[in-house]
């Protein structure tokens, strides 16, 4: 098979070292040189079929260590059977000579054969030599084909026996729920004894041994069994083979995200007390692998802590020295090309979809259940465990088996600045600047080489353009006196002519989920956004949007109507009962409590410019909080449906 076409070789020419070559479609004759063919064969471009001029490519056959030693010993005796004729020319080795040889054989060699060194025969020769000859001189073309012998393979079942168990596996075994061996033994019984009924008594079929069904069980298509029992996921990802991924040249071309629970218990600065397991939500360049951003604090996974560290993905991070110690600089900084993300509710609304369309970013949302597709950050997940969460006092490690006895609670006391700055030094001194396996390199040093050459960040426009962005979208009507946002009134001198060009349609505002004191507001004609003020800048100081959810509710219990009255007392009273909570030990109960207690994460511009990190100013685990503290437990995200007050 060459270019396409299948010859066949005709004949050698000497001395010009020149092949003709016959193709078997057109009949066409080629003359080419040896020379070309046989370098087109070590290219991959030519093929030998097989002796029926099949246009498919001859599988590769099995070496000699793939066979029992008895078959390999046996092609090794019909070698040396056939070796004095192979010497000869083909003209003399007549019928005559090869009757000569096989008689001198048979008396040298009494006992030839055993089972597999068969009686020696002129057939057997003449076949032996034509099967060597063919194959190139390969000596697998003398193995017996044992595999074709006896009725190995084949089944002693009669046709109806065959078809009732059949019958039985096909109705039983591809289904989600387990059936047993003897479960099925059972169920052909009964189906062979309902088809005897009919049969005279010398035609009955035989009942199967429990070896036979489990062998044609064993034969099934073990696929299409996983498919019918567990699903076509779950196949695709056990029999399928993963193709090498193609990963990307340049930094920022493909950024993975994603959220895991650190394995190490925090303690409360004030009391020495355990708060709980923080999350990580972190950023991956897949091209170099350098850690490009991540947020860590008690907020649970939303989108509030992709947008805290997108944030810091983006944003310059030129001052780890001064606030970690670190002995090498945080170089990356800029906007990703494309970011992959799984199917969390906080990758798939519109908040994020919206801040990518504005950035220049491609949104890769994986299929589900799909880890493998971003199995980079998977990965570096398991990297920072064993790295520095395992490693730490009050680790919880990755499982129950592998913590043995170990007290996680009584070992605890890392708190969050601690833990974050062990994290830090831990991505830039040890992760980003030792050899990486999978990248053939060290992180730092592929980076470095980018940004020497070919690497120029994008950008946003400005700092608070991006802090606008990455901000949570809704949408609202604007009325005389503002926007009424979660019963919160916003309001500000520019709103008066957006209102009357508007006229009654809603606006788009975006916010920040850590700061409700402002929300920024598009304005469709100027294509911008203008900041408005909380009217109650004294309640909305620092609130975030799942403090004052909580606050709501409290106060919605006791009033009718809710006002900022009514929210005020409410948020006393939360905190009255906070305070009573902080004494118990139970680190359930702080974590829920701590999430409220904690101060509120400051803005992004305001982070920006001071320089204080994400993690320094936010704690808890759970999207829960216990008001009674043992029996009204309030449970929420930030993706609960608007109140229809807000309407």
């Amino acid at each position: 098979m060459w270019q396409g076409a299948l010859f066949i070789v005709r004949r050698l020419l000497k001395p010009e070292q020149r092949i003709n070559l016959e193709n078997l479609e057109t009949g066409a004759l080629v003359l080419v040189d040896e020379s070309e063919l046989v370098n087109a064969l070590f290219r991959g471009e030519v093929t030998f079929s097989d002796q029926s001029g099949s246009h498919h490519p001859k599988k590769l056959e099995p070496d000699l260590a793939s066979f029992s030693p008895e078959v390999v010993e046996a092609a090794h005796w019909r070698l040396r059977v056939i070796e004095p004729l192979l010497k000869l020319p083909e003209k003399e080795v007549t019928a005559e000579r090869v009757k000569q040889w096989v008689e001198e054989v048979r008396r040298e060699n009494p006992e030839a054969g055993g089972k597999l060194k068969q009686a020696v025969s002129r057939a057997s020769v003449y076949r032996w030599i034509k099967a060597y000859r063919h194959s190139g001189n390969d000596i697998r073309s003398l193995l017996p084909k044992v595999e074709k012998r006896g009725g190995t393979g084949k089944s002693r079942l009669k046709q109806e026996t065959t078809a009732v168990v059949d019958a039985v596996l096909k109705e039983q075994w591809y289904r989600p729920e387990k059936v047993g061996l003897d479960d099925l033994l059972a169920l052909v019984a009964a189906r062979l004894e309902k088809e005897n009924r009919l049969r005279p008594q010398a035609d009955h079929l035989v009942m199967p041994s429990r070896a036979t069904v489990a062998r044609r069980i064993k034969a099934l298509d073990q696929q299409e069994i996983t498919e019918a029992q567990q699903g076509k996921r779950i196949a695709n990802r056990q029999f399928s083979q993963s193709e090498k991924m193609q990963y990307p040249q340049l930094p920022y071309e493909r950024v993975e995200i994603d959220h895991t629970r650190c394995d190490s218990l925090v303690i409360d600065e004030r009391d020495n007390l355990p708060l709980g397991r923080p999350t990580l939500t972190y950023c991956l360049d897949l091209a170099t692998r350098y850690p490009l951003g991540y947020y860590l604090g008690f907020e649970p996974p939303s989108y509030f802590t992709v947008m805290e560290c997108l944030y810091h993905t983006i944003a310059p991070k030129g001052d780890v020295r001064e606030l970690y110690g670190t002995e090498h600089d945080w170089a990356t900084y800029g906007v990703p090309g494309t970011l992959v993300v799984d199917n969390g509710k906080e990758f798939i609304g519109q908040d994020l979809n919206d801040a990518c369309e504005m950035l220049g970013i491609v949104l890769q949302q994986c299929p589900v259940m799909t880890p493998e597709l971003k199995a980079g950050v998977e990965r570096h997940f398991r990297s920072l465990n064993t790295g520095i969460f395992h490693t730490l006092p009050g680790t919880t490690f990755s499982n129950i088996f592998e913590r043995g006895e170990y007290d996680s609670v009584k070992q605890a006391c890392i708190s969050l600045a601690e833990l974050e700055k062990a994290l830090v030094l831990f991505l830039v001194d040890i992760y980003a600047e030792r050899f990486h396996r999978g990248l053939g390199g060290i992180p730092a040093r592929h980076w470095e080489k980018a940004a020497a050459t070919h690497l120029v960040p994008r950008l946003p426009p400005s700092k608070d353009e991006l802090s606008i962005l990455l901000g949570r979208v809704d949408w609202r009507v604007l009325q005389p006196s503002g926007i009424r946002f979660e019963c919160l009134r916003y309001n500000a001198p520019t709103l008066g002519k957006l209102r009357n060009t508007l006229d009654g349609e809603k606006v788009k505002i975006k916010y920040h989920p850590g700061d409700l004191s402002r929300i920024y507001v598009f304005d469709p004609h100027e294509k911008c956004y203008s900041e408005v003020p909380a009217l109650d800048q004294e309640y909305t100081q620092g609130l975030s949007f799942w403090k004052h959810r909580l606050i709501r509710r409290l106060a919605a219990q006791e009033t009718e109507r809710v006002d900022l009255a009514a929210l005020g007392r409410a948020r006393q009273k939360i905190q009255a009962l906070v305070d009573q909570a902080r004494s118990r030990k139970r680190v359930r109960m702080r974590s829920k409590v701590a999430r409220w207690d904690g101060k509120a994460p400051q803005s992004l511009e305001q982070k920006q410019d001071s320089g204080v990190t994400d993690t320094q100013s936010s704690k808890a685990v759970t999207p829960e909080i216990t008001t009674s503290l043992d029996t009204i437990v309030y449970e929420f995200d930030y993706n609960l449906p608007p109140s229809r007050r807000d309407e």
